[in-house]
């Protein structure tokens, strides 16, 4: 499983980018609120130096996406319903991109806008990553992969704790309610996502999460607090081999707790909520009615 390759090709194309908030500001990206997750500096990254990167690409299967990295400031861009449409669920978004970067639109900017439009702010979370550092090595299967990406992992973790506990804290300013937050996550994204869910803390937890095109790089077993899952990959995915979100099912199946699964022969990695004219284009249609037999 090479991890790299994705990423490899995209961080040597990356531009400069200055665009992070100082300290106590909110910044707006068009019509959209964009706020710190955390009140002071982001902890375990005091070392972490240089601007933030950008660069658009094209890869195959997914088109073009726009890739960030070198993120040292964490923040939440924030994705409200049209008046009168808001029904009170909120979701945190999760972004892949291997720990190193964020696929930000096709995970994050179409997913965040997805919700939106059907009445759930949603959150989503531009999280600390950096690119490969001298003699860093990500290893060529998910076992090495879960060992070298540890520490970055933690980080990621902490950032997405630390935004559901800022949608709940201020559940009130964005008119959802602080049992009706959730999580979906892709790729990287979603491996944080089944650690998130996984949490002991109620006031860290989602109430329901989405691990998409992921896997479980913990071997924790979940608690019978733990949140129901919708989880969806595709059987061709040359990256994240369809089994791993298999085995998260079988999981929370063992565990005697609510998990649908979606596995679709044609999709590969990173599909996203875009149109590919393949049977992964089903997902978001499954992914709605699931939504709403939740209640959310």
């Amino acid at each position: 499983m090479h991890f790299h390759k994705r990423l490899s090709s995209l961080l040597a194309m990356l531009l400069l980018f200055s665009g992070t908030t100082s300290a106590g500001q909110v910044r707006r990206a068009s019509r959209h609120e964009e706020v710190r997750v955390w009140p002071g500096q982001a902890p375990g990254t005091e070392d972490w130096k240089g601007s933030e990167e950008t660069a658009d690409v094209t890869l195959p299967n997914v088109g073009k996406i726009r890739v960030i990295t070198n993120v040292t400031v964490p923040t939440l861009t924030v994705f409200r319903p049209v008046r009168g449409k808001a029904n009170g669920t909120a979701m945190v978004v999760l972004p892949g991109g291997s720990f190193r970067a964020l696929a930000w639109d096709v995970d994050g900017l179409e997913t965040a806008q997805w919700l939106a439009d059907r009445g759930i702010t949603a959150f989503l979370l531009k999280y600390r990553v950096r690119p490969p550092q001298e003699g860093e090595s990500f290893g060529e299967s998910l076992e090495d992969f879960a060992r070298a990406t540890k520490a970055r992992r933690a980080i990621v973790v902490a950032d997405a704790e630390e935004a559901i506990r800022f949608v709940r804290s201020h559940a009130q300013q964005y008119s959802v309610a602080v049992n009706r937050v959730g999580i979906i996550g892709f790729s990287a994204g979603a491996m944080v996502t089944v650690e998130v869910a996984l949490a002991k803390d109620p006031a860290i937890r989602p109430d329901f999460a989405v691990p998409m095109y992921g896997a479980a790089l913990t071997s924790e077993v979940p608690t019978a607090a733990a949140p129901p899952l919708f989880i969806g990959a595709a059987q061709d995915d040359p990256q994240l081999p369809a089994i791993n979100s298999v085995a998260i099912f079988q999981r929370w199946t063992t565990a005697g707790l609510p998990a649908e699964l979606h596995i679709y022969d044609k999709g590969g990695h990173g599909f996203g909520f875009r149109p590919h004219h393949l049977p992964v284009d089903a997902w978001p249609a499954s992914f709605e009615r699931w939504l709403a037999s939740h209640g959310y």
